[in-house]
């Protein structure tokens, strides 16, 4: 039986806005249709519409060709129209005014979840990075003032995340304290946010490079933000020598963050290079400007390569840089980026000076006389230190501040008193610290805690049988343990190279056990003590901040 004729097709996929309109074939002849030509009508295309499926759904009508018989197919019915009793209504993150002001959906992740159901991440773990934890493991909530950072420049909204790493994850390393803020964070931070580019390109390479530890993907994310300041650094000073010593405390912040960078990297001499360079530009501007001397971020940074001169110093025993206007010797208030008092420094600072001085004595009487009266006058100073923390409840803070006055009177009697690990002053100060240690890293409250970690384990004898309880399981460990346990908890809650500062504590038990197997020691041919024979031939360049 013959098929009966279909209806011709009257429409085109092509045809023009007005055919379309009237559902009628448009011949599609350009500049204009015949039929438009015929009416006088100016023949456009139609323009795209786009149509949304939930409107179409709201209305209780068919989407697209939903609900159309075809070959092959089953039908789909129409979804019915959802009453409003139905509807279910899902909570959503805050949205703040600025929240949309020179941003892009790059920024908008670093807005924290704040009301997620628990267990459920928050975009910023979703993103590979875990939100700033307390010293228990417990997240922390977001600061009331901070908000995410409005770049106006494009050279440092490119890496904007790395800002957001800086806060979170670097600063509260750079702090022993639970109470007060970072210098960080509450100094710097705010500096490069506001006006210098620089200084804010150079936080996300040291963000980037800290980053790049546990994620070697940043690696040269922080290589090319590194090289950026560098070449911005270089021109700058090309162009207006009299930049280094200006009232801007920019480029002091630039040497800092690029010290950091080389520490957390490698440690090598790289930082020191910069610190040397920051000696010279503080004298200069104390000289030209000295009434700058008030300012915070240029008080911070003056302190920041003071205190990393006298610390490095006390490992590789050279000339000082900065020398001790720095330190007031009658302030025991506890710095909390320091982990301890301007007092302290103040007479590890003199213990330093008198230890290059034993080596010109020479057998003379009168010298030897002098050096000992000052060295007991230095020990008996340090014996009635009192170290003051602003918050009492601050025992973090606190325990770290007690480790470096420990510290610093082994390091007192290893340095003018030629002790080694055999003797009794010194075994028992070890044991000490390493005791507070067990239960700083049981409590997991250990942070700035490198250099009385590094200076009882170098003097930590290799025969030594004392046992402590392992944090993690519990078990009776040695010494050494403990201590290898502490430099592993160390490398994820402290902005410094871990990694060196193991290196060379390796090397010295190393050196050690070779002497004790050999049933003699090397050092008695020499003029060298315990620390200047065994720790400081390898602790060049070596960062104990």
């Amino acid at each position: 039986m013959p098929q009966p004729d279909l209806a011709p097709n009257r429409r085109s996929r092509n045809g023009c806005a007005n055919c379309r309109q009237s559902r009628v074939k448009c011949d599609g002849e350009k500049p204009c249709c015949t039929r438009c030509w015929k009416k006088g009508w100016q023949c456009t295309q139609e323009n795209l519409t786009l149509k949304w499926k939930s409107d179409y759904h709201s209305r209780g009508l068919a989407f697209g060709r939903e609900g159309v018989w075809g070959k092959g197919t089953q039908s789909k019915k129409n979804p019915s129209v959802v009453s409003a009793g139905e509807q279910m209504w899902h909570p959503t993150s805050t949205v703040y005014p600025w929240s949309f002001v020179n941003q892009d959906i790059s920024t908008l992740k670093w807005l924290y979840d704040e009301e997620r159901s628990p267990g459920h991440p928050s975009s910023m773990e979703i993103s590979g990075i875990s939100p700033k934890r307390d010293r228990l493991g417990r997240a922390a909530q977001t600061p009331l003032w901070y908000t995410p950072p409005v770049f106006p420049y494009p050279q440092a909204q490119k890496h904007a995340i790395m800002v957001e790493y800086f806060i979170d994850q670097v600063c509260p390393r750079t702090t022993s304290s639970l109470k007060i803020a970072s210098p960080f964070t509450s100094v710097v931070l705010p500096f490069c946010l506001n006006g210098s580019v620089n200084g804010l390109v150079a936080l996300q390479a040291l963000a980037a490079c800290y980053w790049s530890q546990s994620n070697p993907a940043q690696k040269s994310t922080a290589v090319r933000l590194k090289s950026q300041v560098l070449a911005g650094l270089r021109s700058r000073i090309a162009a207006d020598p009299s930049y280094t010593i200006s009232p801007d405390p920019e480029v002091l912040v630039l040497m800092m963050m690029l010290s950091l960078y080389d520490i957390v990297d490698q440690c090598d001499k790289g930082w020191v290079v910069h610190l040397q360079g920051a000696k010279d530009i503080i004298r200069l501007r104390r000289k030209k400007l000295p009434s700058q001397s008030h300012c915070p971020v240029t008080a911070f940074a003056e302190l920041f390569f003071a205190f990393q001169d006298v610390m490095g110093r006390t490992a590789c025993a050279k000339a000082d840089l900065f020398g001790p206007a720095f330190w007031d010797q009658n302030d025991r208030a506890v710095n909390p980026w320091m982990g301890c008092s301007p007092e302290l420094v103040s007479i590890l600072f003199s213990i330093l000076d008198l230890s290059r001085a034993r080596p010109q004595m020479h057998s003379n009487l009168a010298q030897e006389v002098d050096f000992s009266m000052k060295a007991s006058a230095l020990n008996r100073r340090l014996g009635s230190l009192v170290q003051v923390v602003a918050v009492p409840e601050d025992c973090a803070l606190q325990a770290v501040a007690d480790l470096k006055r420990l510290a610093c009177t082994i390091y007192l009697h290893c340095a003018l008193y030629n002790g080694e690990p055999s003797t009794p002053i010194v075994r028992s100060l070890v044991r000490q610290i390493l005791e507070q240690l067990s239960v700083l890293l049981k409590e997991n409250r250990i942070v700035n805690a490198t250099w009385p970690i590094f200076v009882a384990a170098v003097e930590l004898g290799p025969a030594d049988g004392e046992n402590w309880p392992d944090p993690i399981t519990g078990e009776l460990v040695c010494g050494r343990a403990l201590i290898l346990r502490a430099l592993a908890t160390m490398s994820q809650s402290t902005v410094s190279s871990v990694a060196r500062v193991r290196s060379v504590i390796e090397t010295v038990w190393q050196s050690r056990d070779s002497d004790l197997a050999g049933g003699s020691s090397r050092r008695q041919f020499s003029q060298s003590n315990d620390w200047e024979w065994y720790v400081v031939p390898l602790s060049d360049a070596l960062s104990l901040v």
